[in-house]
């Protein structure tokens, strides 16, 4: 069970209000769950320079909902797909993931089962490329913004981050 009691008495300073500080991020950044990567810092950026979206294997396509709520809040002026190196999305299929929920969801409709995106894969590049179309051709986001995504492939050995689209 959690409690907020802990993190209250180590001394929790008030955060300010959006109509205190103004919500301002221009980019949208949608980066993988793994803690080896931190988008802020391999972009330069705080938090009011961008909201960053975590996923398992950093893909938009569960969230470009989002993309539109936000834009529509923030007028925002960039989307980036972050992918990296070692990402576990390599290291499992799409099938694995099929089978586990089954396993742990036998009653679950073939047609939820299989409407559940994922994002694995073997190539990604190829899959950075696919995330970066999938915004582009996507018919809720603004034009414009569309325009604007960029995919982006971090070498978690180098630190090189390189421009794939």
């Amino acid at each position: 069970m959690w409690s907020s009691s802990a993190y209250i008495e180590k001394g929790h300073k008030p955060i300010p209000l959006f109509t205190e500080i103004g919500f301002t991020p221009k980019k949208m950044i949608f980066s993988c769950i793994d803690g080896r990567v931190n988008p802020e810092e391999l972009l330069g950026l705080t938090d009011a320079d961008a909201v960053i979206v975590r996923t398992a294997s950093g893909t938009p396509a569960r969230n470009l909902s989002d993309v539109a709520a936000i834009d529509n809040l923030t007028k925002l002026t960039e989307l980036i797909v972050i992918k990296h190196t070692d990402c576990g999305a390599v290291y499992m299929t799409d099938n694995q993931i099929r089978a586990h929920i089954r396993t742990h969801n036998p009653d679950i409709d073939n047609q939820v089962l299989n409407s559940v995106v994922l994002g694995t894969t073997h190539d990604i590049v190829e899959r950075t490329r696919k995330d970066v179309e999938l915004i582009r051709n996507s018919p809720i986001i603004r034009k414009e913004l569309r325009e604007t995504a960029s995919g982006l492939l971090f070498d978690i050995t180098t630190g090189k981050l390189t421009k794939i689209m």
